[in-house]
């Protein structure tokens, strides 16, 4: 079977080896930076390890579990009445659970229970870019696999394909910081212009007052606008986490941090969103 995913020789030469002889663990976390290709890596790996090939829709042996607002309780029942049964084909039944540390409480807890009393025929892969935020008994008890961004040229490298001119080509680089997944996502849905709107965006608001970012916290959290909140936000840290930014008259760490921060609690419906969003732009 051929990998899909491209770079990560070395974790695709250890699972290769461990699968070889045997020796494949029941629960592995997948840790690294957002849309690097770690989910790719997985479901190729659910091929691998039953030696075949099935579009993963269409898997009978293979359970994803993912969502916007986490991973629910329930999610994590079904996980274990799926595991419970003997594969319909191949050696396992695979259940992915991606952005993991978005798991509510008492679905980790959950989920801890099977951990503990993994099945045989079970492998459980946890992707996360946060494993911090993990359950620490459920970090505990998974081997971890370090994805790292591919360097620059290599990232250049796997682009040329994609008919891209060099500035496009080059700023998908740069602005990806070694995310393969990140530049693929960003090229199919052409979301240069929209990259451009919103990085130009932060960059004004660093020279804004506090009434112009209260209008424009207001802004985002009430209108349309607000519906591209998430996607906003993730666009401020990948450029923050990129040499594009690397001139800006800022402790970019710093910001970076705080942008964490209100990135999980405006993920959380208990919080009061626009005191924790004026409070970061405040602090810019």
């Amino acid at each position: 079977m051929a990998w899909q995913v491209l770079g990560f020789q070395k974790n695709k030469v250890f699972f290769e080896k461990i699968i070889q002889n045997g020796e494949i663990g029941h629960a592995y976390l997948f840790t690294g930076q957002e849309m690097i290709g770690k989910k790719m890596f997985a479901l190729d790996l659910v091929d691998l390890v039953n030696n075949s090939k099935v579009e993963f829709e269409n898997n009978p042996s293979l359970l994803l579990l993912e969502g916007e607002n986490g991973i629910s309780i329930d999610q994590v029942r079904d996980l274990k009445k799926f595991l419970s049964f003997k594969p319909y084909s191949g050696k396992y039944k695979v259940a992915i659970i991606n952005d993991s540390h978005l798991m509510a409480h008492e679905a980790a807890n959950a989920l801890l229970k099977v951990l503990e009393e993994p099945a045989s025929h079970s492998l459980i892969i946890l992707i996360t870019s946060n494993s911090k935020s993990l359950l620490p008994t459920v970090y505990s008890r998974c081997e971890e696999i370090r994805f790292e961004p591919h360097t620059r040229s290599k990232l250049l490298g796997y682009l040329k394909d994609l008919e891209l001119n060099q500035i496009q080509a080059e700023f998908l680089a740069d602005f990806s910081n070694g995310r393969l997944g990140l530049a693929y996502r960003l090229k199919e849905n052409n979301n240069f212009k929209e990259i451009k709107t919103k990085l130009e965006q932060f960059n004004k608001l660093l020279k804004s007052d506090i009434n112009e970012r209260f209008n424009f916290a207001e802004k985002a959290l009430k209108d349309e606008e607000g519906k591209n909140l998430d996607m906003m936000l993730l666009y401020w840290m990948f450029y923050l986490r990129s040499d594009l930014s690397k001139n800006l008259k800022i402790n970019r760490a710093k910001v970076l941090k705080n942008l964490l921060e209100v990135n999980q609690i405006l993920s959380k419906p208990q919080y009061n969103h626009r005191l924790a969003f004026e409070n970061f732009l405040i602090n810019l």
